[in-house]
């Protein structure tokens, strides 16, 4: 059983940040155990070169892409922090709108957000790299998909599968559940279980943009401009 003082669960931004917190605030001694192979959560961008589109550290938004320095302060904070180089969402133009799947798009006039939301050059990635390249990579672990939690005085521990379906266990003194709530309580197992009322309330609360989709379409030329 590895020892730590802190166990995080989930290399998403919200996870790659409490181990920046942490590193800033001299604690050292904490994991970061993400299921997949790649780090970023919802957060996932891709390239294009000759044709062909690969998973990459930068390029095109496939999750989050925008962000409103007026109204998400801390992100704004965080993202001037760590030096990144932004740029405002380009807007100006008009929109098709296709109302339904027997009906020609209409064309109406675009809009402006206003504050104007802005992107992160390079791709939203560029964040969850800013982080990662402030952490130590050793307390990184991919590939280990945590299975279940047990209290055992005076800790908690986490066993978790690696790849190959073996199991790995940790004992952390404090655990942080770096997930959308739904997943937390779909996916693990409590000892003691959670009371009732708070597993409802995760299991209702919904994962933002969850249902949506995004695709991809890369044009020799600007025809539109």
């Amino acid at each position: 059983m590895q020892k730590v003082s802190v166990a995080i669960v989930g290399a998403g931004l919200a996870g790659l940040y409490a181990a920046y917190v942490l590193e800033k605030k001299g604690i050292k001694d904490y994991v970061v155990l993400e299921a997949r192979d790649v780090l970023g959560g919802r957060i996932a961008s891709t390239i294009h070169a000759e044709g062909k589109v690969d998973v990459s550290g930068e390029g095109f938004d496939l999750g989050p892409a925008w962000f409103w320095p007026a109204f998400q302060t801390d992100m704004a904070r965080l993202v001037d922090e760590l030096g990144l180089e932004t740029f405002q969402q380009f807007e100006t133009g008009d929109m098709l709108m296709e109302r339904s799947s027997n009906q020609l798009p209409e064309r109406t006039r675009g809009y402006v957000n206003s504050p104007p939301s802005m992107r992160i050059a390079g791709g939203m990635y560029s964040l969850i790299d800013a982080l990662y390249q402030r952490l130590d990579p050793a307390r990184i672990v991919t590939g280990q998909t945590v299975r279940s939690l047990r209290i055992l005085e005076p800790s908690i521990e986490l066993l978790s599968e690696d790849a190959q379906s073996q199991t790995v266990s940790y004992s952390a003194d404090h655990v942080l559940l770096a997930m959308p709530p739904r997943l937390v309580e779909s996916q693990l197992t409590f000892s003691p279980a959670l009371p009732d009322e708070l597993a409802r309330q995760w299991k209702a609360t919904d994962t933002w943009m969850a249902p949506h989709a995004k695709y991809i379409a890369v044009f020799d030329r600007p025809f539109w401009r």
